[in-house]
């Protein structure tokens, strides 16, 4: 175990927040679970904001405690959990590091940093605590990295035949979404329940219009499509209930991107009761230290 992963010949790794909190933890070893489907490696990183110690004050430069105390407890932690990551998959290759700095900048740094083909974060659980928890670190996290994310609350008991849940927008934008899914049903021998909810013309042919290149890409993925006059997010929250992961997209742009992102990802992201993956479409920008702005109320 060592700091983050600097050859070119690695895969990309699954980068995977904790924060010391047992909703952390388990999402820890869901992404280690992933890492290793994917024959991967599993980057643990742990980020905490360091205080500044007035005694070390000086005019110029400013000082600060090289080592922390908070910064060794933090470390002790981390080592401890990527140890049970790999004695839960002993083949899993695991680097942890932690640095100093909002939690949000931190991960998005490592993202950017080894080009992570996954980020999983810990949600919390409900109440306005928990909300303001999730909104600062994970919902941020879907403005700011321009990668796959996935939320993880819980880990409910999975059932064999438990599905893929897809949500759908209804336009090409939905390809990245619905890549991830397929795949990630494939890679889990899983059915994929694509759903659209909301009001659409011809939805059900439109629909699987939309799948089939993936159908055909995907043969051995189960899929079942549903088209239903419903509001979109308590559409896919409410099945979410059984399912092993939810997938939805994320498009940033104009008033679709308002709709989406407000109203589907942010409901999903607090409420679904399974894992939810955020997935961005491909004009998605992440702008740099938006998280920290955000937090800042700029």
């Amino acid at each position: 175990m060592s700091d983050p992963m600097t050859s070119a010949t690695r895969k990309r790794p699954v980068l995977a927040g904790f924060d010391g909190s047992t909703t952390a933890r388990t999402a820890v070893m869901w992404a280690a679970a992933e890492a290793a489907r994917r024959g991967g490696e599993l980057l643990l990183a742990r980020a905490y904001e360091r205080p500044i110690d007035i005694t070390d004050l000086s005019w110029t430069p400013v000082g600060l405690r090289e080592r922390w105390p908070r910064s060794t407890h933090c470390d002790n932690a981390v080592r401890e959990l990527a140890a049970d990551c790999v004695a839960a998959h002993p083949d899993l290759a695991v680097s942890t590091t932690i640095r100093a700095g909002h939690p949000g900048d931190v991960l998005g740094e490592l993202a950017e940093e080894t080009d992570a083909a996954l980020v999983v974060l810990g949600a919390a659980e409900h109440g306005p605590v928990a909300r303001f928890v999730l909104g600062s670190v994970a919902a941020e996290m879907v403005h700011s990295v321009a990668r796959p994310l996935v939320a993880v609350r819980h880990a409910p008991t999975i059932a064999g035949d438990a599905p893929v849940v897809l949500g759908l927008a209804g336009t090409t934008a939905d390809d990245p979404a619905v890549g991830f899914a397929f795949d990630f049903a494939a890679r889990q021998n899983a059915p994929l329940h694509a759903i659209h909810a909301g009001h659409l013309r011809d939805g059900v042919e439109h629909t699987e219009r939309l799948l089939a290149p993936w159908r055909e890409r995907y043969a051995g993925v189960r899929v079942r499509t549903d088209v239903l006059a419903d509001r979109p997010a308590h559409a896919l929250v409410d099945r979410s209930a059984g399912a092993r992961l939810l997938v939805v997209g994320c498009h940033h742009h104009g008033a679709l991107h308002r709709v989406l992102l407000g109203s589907v990802s942010h409901a999903t992201l607090h409420h679904a009761e399974c894992p939810v993956a955020v997935i961005p479409s491909p004009h998605h920008h992440a702008p740099r230290h938006a998280t920290t702005a955000a937090a800042a109320g700029r």
